[in-house]
């Protein structure tokens, strides 16, 4: 059993309100095995609101093991037929060990405008429904990462990032305001 003070030392602060448990710093470095794994996760429920738990590129028995203190879970794909490829096997392979599918949430992100295969098209593909979609803004993201300095609020991918922290968090997405189609006079 985990206590909140032994849980102190293997937290870092990451910021107001964020808090997190970095993976082991060597690939090499034992993995817990999966009952240890399941009672930090189900003690770090108690003490947080909400819980994020990268799952890493594959799934594993320790991490199929995990599916029952799972309530939602993101896949994060792109565009690119190896991506949806893996995207497909990984939500074949959640589904086969019992997953719910209303519990997948598909993001596609790096989201191109010319793309061959439509949302629709997508979601019929791999079987679930596509959450949320952020745009490719590689230009911006290097502009910002190279000046350190954050994204500029009125960029598209920033757009993106707040509907889906807004859908995360429960909050509706204000109406957007309906533009005329044509008018001379304004």
């Amino acid at each position: 059993m985990l206590f909140r003070s032994y849980w102190q030392g293997l937290i870092s602060a990451a910021g107001p309100n964020l808090e997190i448990v970095t993976a082991p710093g060597s690939p090499a470095a034992k993995q817990l095995p999966a009952n240890h794994l399941k009672q930090v996760l189900a003690f770090a429920r108690t003490q947080y609101d909400f819980v994020v738990l990268d799952l890493g590129r594959n799934l594993n028995s320790t991490t199929l093991s995990l599916l029952d203190l799972i309530d939602e879970t993101f896949l994060i794909t792109t565009q690119e037929v190896p991506a949806l490829h893996h995207a497909k096997n990984m939500i074949q392979v959640l589904l086969e060990a019992g997953y719910a599918r209303n519990q997948l949430r598909l993001v596609l992100n790096r989201a191109t405008r010319r793309f061959d295969v439509t949302i629709e098209e997508l979601e019929k593909m791999l079987g679930i429904p596509v959450y949320a979609t952020i745009v490719n803004d590689y230009h911006a993201l290097h502009e910002a990462i190279s000046e350190g300095k954050l994204l500029d609020n009125s960029t598209e991918i920033v757009e993106d990032m707040g509907r889906l922290a807004g859908k995360l968090g429960g909050v509706a997405e204000a109406p957007q305001p309906k533009k005329k189609k044509f008018s001379l006079f304004g």
